[in-house]
């Protein structure tokens, strides 16, 4: 008994030991050039529940509405006007959606704030959403990007993305 007792003892060490490196090894570290992870503006979880949108829905939008021309887009760090397309504008009619991208010479990311209904006569209500790559987006760092000969930009291919509605930034 005494030697099965320090062999379970043995194992559960092990497997917790195991079970510890793993789930350190899932976290993934955050890109310096990312903003810090914050909370959605106040009554944002709301104001998209009444509009349909919980957390983890995507909205495919042109990221601003600017550069709404089909081909490549300049960003650099500003305000932006999304406009929902596709489904999008059929969920969301007449909405325009505002945020923040944040640009480096490999990556577009956005964060969006608020929510420009047309029954709010032109007003905005609080909106929780980061910007993805309709393409290809495996880690949610936002739009894959190219250095522009234009200080402070950035070229992406095209002027479109996804925008996913999330609870809290990453």
């Amino acid at each position: 008994m005494r030697g099965a007792g320090w062999m379970a003892v043995l194992v559960l060490g092990l497997v917790a030991g195991c079970r510890h490196s793993q789930a350190g090894a899932a976290k993934v570290e955050r890109p310096k050039w990312m903003p810090p992870e914050g909370t959605c503006p106040r009554g944002a979880l709301l104001q998209m529940e009444r509009l349909g949108l919980k957390p983890g829905d995507k909205v495919p939008v042109i990221v601003d509405a600017i550069q709404d021309h089909p081909g490549p887009a300049r960003y650099n760090y500003s305000f932006v006007i999304a406009l929902p397309r596709a489904e999008g504008e059929q969920k969301l009619p007449g909405a325009r959606i505002g945020g923040r991208l944040y640009v480096t010479k490999h990556r577009v990311f956005g964060r969006y704030d608020r929510i420009f209904l047309p029954e709010s006569g032109g007003g905005s209500v609080p909106f929780c959403g980061i910007l993805l790559d309709s393409r290809w987006d495996r880690d949610g760092e936002g739009l894959i990007a190219y250095p522009s000969p234009m200080k402070g930009f950035s070229v992406v291919q095209d002027n479109t993305g996804v925008i996913q509605v999330v609870d809290r930034y990453p």
